[in-house]
């Protein structure tokens, strides 16, 4: 994939977005691959995302994380290859308050300072539905209609993933795989937590997250019961026992923090063979297959009304016009979000490589101009920014 042409200056390619951390979860594998082909590559975030959360106590204080997440975009930026980012000093969460025509004005003095050749935004669902993602979006997408005559521009939406993957049966079917017992670090706990309710949340899979409490005493799993959820202790222990077919019930195991529970029964798809039972009082991450695909906690009768499926089983919007093969570039995709340590503190090598790429192993995006059939790229094949397949 060539973007620098003989005689021809290299492809500049745009990312507008509301808080540092879009630019990675929306298009990081696509910014990364392109920035990695020779294209400049640049992000403006219009917050500090100084409303958002902080999920490591070690890395901000609420006065300190607007700074924090600045610093945390170049980082990011880095990971990715960007030529540079940008954060601007609006309100977060108070984007769609704006005055409109001062927001179109400044979105548009950015696009024309960059004069890229393309522009990647959000969408009016604002791949979340979080109203500042949508508030950008609007405005930059103005911004490029009011702009291409006199410069042709390239503009995409990007699209959220409509994945039935299930990160239960995969987790299960790593930790079945694995020659020792696995035993989680704290930090491995957290990044779990963090990482597993995200994806989820954002429709990367298909699972239900829960958090639950047992009381010591209580039954987790029964033995010969269908195993539907897996269970990852956050605190507390708990006893393995088997009953035999006369009744007696042995003891066989004991787990604690940091363990999976039940992954055997949904890796094999067998009923349970043992019960487990909280020693003291227990919490757990649970997970378990979300009865219909939901993006942001919205369920199905919020999809879009037309939807198509890939081949990968992966449903999205039918006005899906690009996808970008991103498997190579999955790595600079975590790493980039594990530099948003403030949102996300993971650690990128904790999670296998297989259950990364097939979660973030492909970008999708709505070409709005021009307009244009199925394209599997940014770019004309000649490497110009004006063309697809």
């Amino acid at each position: 994939m060539s973007v620098d042409p003989p005689g021809r200056r290299p492809l500049r390619l745009l990312g507008v977005f509301a808080h540092p951390d879009d630019e990675t979860i929306c298009a990081g594998g696509t910014l990364a691959k392109y920035a990695s082909a020779g294209a400049e590559v640049g992000v403006v975030s219009l917050t500090r995302g100084g409303a958002g959360q902080i999920r490591d106590a070690a890395v901000a204080t609420r006065s300190t994380l607007e700074a924090v997440r600045a610093r945390e975009l170049d980082a990011a930026g880095a990971e990715l290859g960007l030529t540079r980012t940008r954060c601007l000093g609006h309100p977060d969460g108070g984007l769609s308050d704006l005055d409109g025509d001062s927001l179109l004005a400044q979105v548009s003095e950015i696009v024309t300072e960059f004069e890229p050749d393309v522009v990647i935004t959000f969408g009016p669902d604002g791949f979340s539905g979080h109203p500042d993602h949508v508030a950008v979006g609007a405005a930059v997408t103005e911004a490029c209609y009011r702009l291409r005559s006199a410069t042709p521009i390239r503009l995409f939406h990007c699209h959220l993933p409509r994945s039935g993957m299930l990160l239960r049966d995969r987790l299960a079917a790593w930790v079945v795989e694995l020659t020792t017992r696995f035993q989680g670090t704290r930090e491995f706990v957290r990044a779990l937590s963090v990482f597993s309710r995200e994806t989820a949340a954002l429709g990367y899979a298909a699972d239900f997250i829960d958090v639950e409490w047992f009381p010591a005493g209580s039954y987790l799993v029964e033995q010969g019961e269908e195993a539907t959820a897996m269970y990852f202790l956050l605190s507390g222990s708990v006893e393995i026992r088997r009953e035999d077919a006369d009744g007696r019930v042995r003891v066989v195991d004991r787990s604690g923090p940091g363990e999976f529970i039940g992954e055997e029964g949904i890796a094999t798809g067998r009923p349970r063979n043992a019960h487990v039972v909280a020693l003291d009082d227990v919490t757990s991450l649970t997970f378990l297959a979300a009865e219909s695909f939901s993006v942001g906690g919205r369920q199905d009768q919020a999809l879009p009304l037309l939807t198509r499926t890939l081949p990968s089983g992966d449903r999205v919007d039918a006005r899906v016009s690009t996808c970008i093969d991103v498997s190579d570039f999955v790595g600079h995709k975590i790493r980039a979000t594990a530099a948003h340590r403030s949102q996300y503190p993971i650690d990128p090598a904790m999670f296998p490589d297989s259950i990364l790429r097939e979660m973030f192993g492909v970008e999708y995006f709505i070409q709005v101009l021009p307009e244009r059939e199925l394209d599997t790229s940014l770019l004309d094949d000649d490497g110009s920014a004006g063309g697809g397949q």
